[in-house]
């Protein structure tokens, strides 16, 4: 076997690896927007078992921006981690973990991270190369009558904050709530500007923009499906509380079960006291590695705030 880069491999095979281990439609038009668009895919933006033509694994590197207590720092994002079924248990992965940690290491990263679903297989395989789960991620479940209550906070899809806009405004404004908001915290607080994944996976009419008066106070994913209010809190001026996001929310979008995901310890206390029934940690897995001896994951715990009110996190930022 060796080790090959995206450019020197048939992106065919990648596209029927990546739907047999992921139903991931990894597509070479997909790949190019990618390298395109996003600034964190690293120059050799996957690497790749390869056996006699025939690509048997792969692994996804990227450079992902974070603020820490020290100020901005680089962290290493293994993503697409896929092995062809018919050579599973060769330590392909394993091999291709240890090339992407080495690219890491080259580049002077000092972590590498990644997200991962606890109920997976792979998720042992990210404990064995020194992955460990940071139980980041809540899921908290009420009926709606729970979620309604009142609240000073109003809510506006995005959408109707800006009637008249195109869409490209209507990202750009989301985006400038995250860059003032953010200031206040540390982890992913920090994005390139455009953000393509943002623009890429999520519908403006699913971004609901959280008002204190006129000043807007943070957004949320919020999509109805099944009876279901399905609501991703993303962020939030430190001062205001999940529950009364969540309440403002609901109240212009009436359905009979709420569910939210969300990550600050604060509001995960604030959703129990309040009655809902939450998960805490939830199957979804953020993990954390270092790269070299003279750091620890209690080090990147204390460096970016990791399990307190300052950690900022969204599924958008994770691998």
């Amino acid at each position: 076997m060796k080790i090959l880069e995206y450019n020197d491999i048939d992106p065919l095979q990648v596209l029927h690896l990546t739907l047999l281990a992921l139903d991931f439609p990894f597509t070479p038009e997909l790949a190019a927007h990618m390298r395109r668009t996003d600034p964190r895919p690293f120059p050799c933006f996957t690497v790749n078992t390869v056996e006699e033509d025939r690509v048997l694994g792969q692994v996804g590197v990227f450079r992902l921006p974070m603020i820490s207590t020290e100020g901005r720092e680089d962290v290493g994002g293994v993503w697409a981690v896929s092995t062809h079924p018919h050579h599973a248990g060769r330590g392909v992965a394993s091999a291709l973990l240890e090339e992407a940690h080495s690219r890491m290491r080259a580049a002077g990263l000092r972590f590498s991270t990644l997200g991962a679903s606890r109920s997976r297989i792979a998720y042992r395989l990210y404990q064995k190369h020194g992955y460990l789960d940071m139980n980041i991620w809540a899921t908290a479940l009420t009926r709606w009558e729970v979620a309604h209550q009142p609240t000073r906070l109003r809510a506006q899809p995005v959408g109707a904050v800006l009637s008249e806009s195109k869409d490209h405004e209507g990202y750009d404004f989301v985006e400038k709530i995250y860059q003032n908001l953010a200031r206040e915290y540390l982890g992913f607080a920090w994005r390139h500007q455009p953000f393509i994944r943002l623009r890429d996976k999520v519908k403006l009419e699913d971004i609901w923009v959280i008002w204190e008066n006129r000043e807007p106070v943070g957004y949320v994913f919020a999509r109805n499906e099944n009876l279901l209010l399905k609501l991703d809190v993303q962020i939030l001026r430190t001062d205001i509380h999940a529950v009364e996001a969540v309440a403002a929310v609901a109240s212009k979008l009436k359905t009979s079960y709420v569910r939210v995901t969300l990550s600050r310890p604060s509001d995960i206390a604030d959703f129990q006291r309040a009655g809902w029934q939450v998960a805490h940690p939830n199957w979804d897995a953020f993990m954390f590695k270092p790269l070299f001896p003279d750091v620890t994951v209690e080090d990147a715990r204390h460096l970016f705030g990791i399990g307190t009110d300052r950690f900022l996190i969204s599924w958008l930022d994770v691998t």
